[in-house]
């Protein structure tokens, strides 16, 4: 019996500056939806991440640039922003109203972390296999 090759899904990559608005995460969150929906991988969890990193970004830093980029079934969500604060993922409260971004994305990501971009600024970035 033969067995098919698995192949991995075709790939794409967006490069992005949203609006810093709540509709420009919207936007965004839509962009990859529907590019997942149509390589037929499953787009709840990349999206989740995706709206807590733009979200933290733009709430933090004020603006924001993302890239998202499927390649060799793995798929990469960065977004950076100029500001020098540090991304702290905050201890475990049940009081705070907020905060619970970084430990959702530690949760759902395989991987995740925070790079040096540009003058003082960061990006911060989640990676998940594509399922």
């Amino acid at each position: 019996m033969l067995i098919p090759p698995v192949s991995a899904p075709p790939g794409f990559r967006f490069d992005i500056r949203p609006t810093a608005t709540p509709d420009g995460v919207g936007t965004v969150r839509r962009l990859l939806r529907d590019a997942l929906v149509a390589v037929q991988l499953d787009p709840d969890t990349p999206c989740l991440l995706l709206s807590e990193l733009l979200t933290n970004a733009l709430v933090h830093g004020g603006s924001a640039s993302v890239i998202m980029e499927l390649r060799a079934g793995c798929l990469l969500i960065a977004v950076a922003d100029h500001s020098p604060a540090r991304v702290e993922r905050l201890p475990e409260c049940s009081e705070r109203t907020g905060g619970r971004g970084l430990a959702l994305v530690e949760a759902l990501a395989d991987a995740w972390g925070v790079s040096p971009f540009g003058a003082g600024g960061k990006a911060v970035w989640a990676s998940v296999a594509a399922a």
